[in-house]
């Protein structure tokens, strides 16, 4: 703060607001003022406050946001996909994995690569490699010009099935320049070329099909023979030095040799990718075992476990008392109803039986507990591992939700319910299949219908379900829905974290908009403060020089009484 001295009193100054101190009358002019503005100002305090506790909370919601959601996305590979009878989707259980050894103890990836979609039957196949498939090389005579070669003529290169494209050559060019003419239509005629160096001074054409078990063609369009006096081609037409044959890959696979192309076989076997590295050694076979992916499976869950605990962290952090019996520092959501709800429905679903008619109700049945910090543990591993080697669908029972109409026909689209359904659902329909309603029960406002789609009315006991179904006349279908573990993980995790709709969003932009009320409430608040601060300022200012004006006169009059007095 800074003061200059002015007739009237002293002028303080702190940023761009001036306060006059009065000399004139005495007053703390500065501090009335300040106790003034601080009386209009308090509620804008209190608003600031306000926001600055809820930008706190917001941030504790959009943590545990992310928590819900990253649970949600370790469990996905262990829920079902649409739950469609048709459906593409895939998951963990339905993945499969592939193990390759070799006879002689040698590294059998240095033969084939393999991969299975999820369409691959478990099985285990003796592969053997007998050919690789190569793509055809030819070179021409040896050349020591690298200059103009004084051809004039056109050819033309095809390879397969591809188009022969017309390569024309003049005087002018070069062996590196008829190479680039070559490859300027090589994406067409499916041929490369390059030039290369046999020693100083010595050079090659060398042409190279772009696709394995494909020869050459070549024709003279016109002109000179050029291919021919480059050496390329015999008299009769015929490549002159093959570097490489056009061979097929041949694989033998339990004892059937099968053809390919390519050294990329991608329908052999049904479901199973393979590239062809190398040929294997005589008396050599690789050991193809195809299986589900144990490892997968267990890896989702131990994933699960981990974002489950890493949630259970923020919930006791949360629900910390500190030694005076209230909320211990850093326990933002303490008390707050939203995280007390998703802790509670969270383990609801965790410890309730979802055995599906399997053998496996719980995540105690693999070797999954609770520890002394309530956090998931996977305290017997090799329950685990009995139950994915011995029993994988009965684990997948446990975590998937599972769909058993009496009718194949229809199908599950989509369900984003978390519940048990047990109903018959009536259909009726023209004779030309066209679905004309839905109901269970007689009751028709249960369900919509749009086409071959049978969607569960909005706010409907059965909102979240949607069906198809081809209909050929009025029919009834018992409907049977067991929720899985991970759907209804997922399912929970949907309504409380969707960035779009979830609980704690609607939570948060709740906040947000109150936060942006409150603050424009406090800048409007700060801002009257301002206009009524400066309005002060000139009051006491005037007042300030009204005194000082009176107390000249005074003074004034004093000394012409003491004049006076004086002379006389």
């Amino acid at each position: 703060m800074t003061s200059t001295t002015a007739s009237t009193g002293v002028v303080n100054t702190s940023g761009t607001t001036s306060y006059l101190t009065g000399t004139a009358s005495g007053l703390d002019t500065a501090s009335l003022i300040k106790a003034a503005v601080a009386q209009k100002t308090a509620a804008a305090d209190t608003l600031d406050a306000k926001v600055t506790a809820n930008t706190t909370k917001i941030s504790a919601y959009q943590t545990l946001q992310g928590l819900v959601s990253g649970l949600s996305t370790a469990i996905s590979g262990l829920a079902s996909g649409t739950y469609s009878a048709v459906s593409t989707t895939t998951n963990t259980f339905q993945a499969k994995s592939v193990n390759l050894s070799a006879s002689d103890a040698s590294t059998a990836s240095a033969y084939l690569a393999v991969s299975a979609d999820s369409t691959a039957a478990a099985t285990t196949s003796t592969i053997t490699v007998d050919q690789l498939a190569t793509a055809q090389k030819v070179a021409s005579a040896t050349q020591t010009s690298t200059g103009a070669l004084g051809y004039a003529g056109a050819f033309t290169l095809g390879q397969g099935a591809a188009t022969p494209q017309t390569v024309t050559v003049n005087p002018t060019m070069s062996l590196s320049d008829i190479a680039a003419a070559i490859n300027a239509v090589s994406s067409a005629s499916g041929v490369s070329a390059s030039m290369i160096q046999v020693e100083p001074g010595s050079y090659r054409l060398v042409l190279s099909a772009n696709a394995t078990n494909q020869a050459i063609t070549t024709t003279t369009a016109s002109g000179d023979d050029v291919l021919g006096g480059l050496g390329l081609t015999d008299s009769t037409g015929a490549f002159a030095n093959v570097l490489q044959d056009a061979k097929p890959a041949l694989v033998t696979i339990d004892g059937t040799q099968i053809k390919s192309d390519t050294n990329n076989l991608t329908d052999a076997v049904s479901g199973l990718s393979m590239s062809l590295l190398k040929v294997t050694p005589s008396g050599t076979t690789v050991t193809m075992s195809v299986e589900p992916d144990y490892s997968g499976v267990k890896t989702a869950i131990t994933n699960f476990i981990t974002a489950y605990n890493s949630l259970r962290d923020f919930v006791t952090t949360n629900q910390a008392v500190g030694a005076n019996g209230t909320a211990a520092a850093g326990a933002t959501l303490f008390a707050d109803p939203l995280l007390r709800s998703a802790s509670q429905m969270l383990n609801s679903l965790l410890f309730s039986d979802h055995s599906n008619g399997g053998t496996l109700s719980n995540l105690a049945d693999l070797g999954v507990t609770l520890d002394s910090s309530n956090k998931l543990s996977l305290s017997n591993e090799t329950t685990l591992d009995n139950a994915l080697l011995g029993n994988l669908n009965d684990v997948a029972g446990l975590f998937q939700t599972s769909f058993t109409p009496s009718n194949s026909a229809l199908k599950l689209l989509a369900n984003t319910t978390t519940g048990a359904f047990h109903f018959t659902l009536d259909v009726t329909a023209n004779a030309d299949g066209t679905i004309t309603g839905a109901s269970v029960g007689g009751d028709s406002s249960l369900f919509t219908v749009s086409g071959s789609r049978i969607v569960g009315a909005k706010g409907g006991p059965y909102e979240g379900l949607s069906f198809a179904l081809v209909a050929t006349g009025d029919t009834s279908i018992d409907v049977d829905i067991q929720p899985g573990l991970a759907n209804q993980v997922k399912a929970f995790a949907s309504s409380y974290a969707d960035s779009n709709t979830g609980l704690l969003q609607q939570q948060i932009a709740a906040l947000t908009s109150q936060d942006s009320d409150w603050t424009s409430r406090s800048d409007k608040i700060r801002s009257d403060a301002a206009t009524y601060q400066a309005s002060l300022v000139t009051r006491y200012a005037n007042m300030e020089q009204e005194v000082s004006a009176a107390q000249l006169v005074q003074a004034q009059i004093k000394a012409i009484l003491q004049g006076s007095s004086s002379n006389g």
